[in-house]
């Protein structure tokens, strides 16, 4: 019995090449906005913490205060910003992944089809050389 060949293969392994490349790029972006996110909770601590001294202090030191939070929501602003620009990255990316994953999905299922094909040739055939037999088995005797 020979082997089974899928002959659109060289395709199938590119498709699914291109779908573990789109996955890693899909895993860059969240990371990315991960990172975003985990510095914008950093900075609402930093903010509440240093809320809560200002209640405590001298002058000198709610002038001080007053200008690290104006810096902190600066700084919120400005990963707020790059928080957007991430999440549109991470949409596009979940497209690509998502195309790339179709692309991939319709070779395996042509191959698969083309495997179950193969086998009931093959089944076939073998049923085919076992009755040869057989029927020669008894038209000797």
């Amino acid at each position: 019995m020979k082997k089974f060949d899928f002959s659109m293969q060289k395709i199938l392994n590119l498709r699914e090449f291109q779908e573990e490349q789109a996955k890693i790029e899909l895993g860059k972006a969240l990371s990315e906005t991960n990172r975003i996110q985990s510095e914008l909770e950093q900075i609402a601590v930093e903010r509440v913490r240093i809320v809560q001294l200002c209640s405590e202090t001298s002058v000198d030191q709610l002038i001080i205060n007053e200008r690290y939070i104006k810096r902190l929501d600066i700084s919120r602003d400005r990963l707020l910003e790059e928080l957007a620009a991430a999440e549109l990255v991470v949409q596009e990316k979940r497209g690509i992944f998502a195309e790339a994953m179709k692309n991939r999905k319709v070779l395996t299922n042509l191959k698969e089809k083309k495997f179950k094909v193969y086998k009931k040739d093959a089944q076939l055939a073998d049923d085919n050389v076992l009755d040869d037999i057989a029927t020669s088995r008894f038209t000797k005797e």
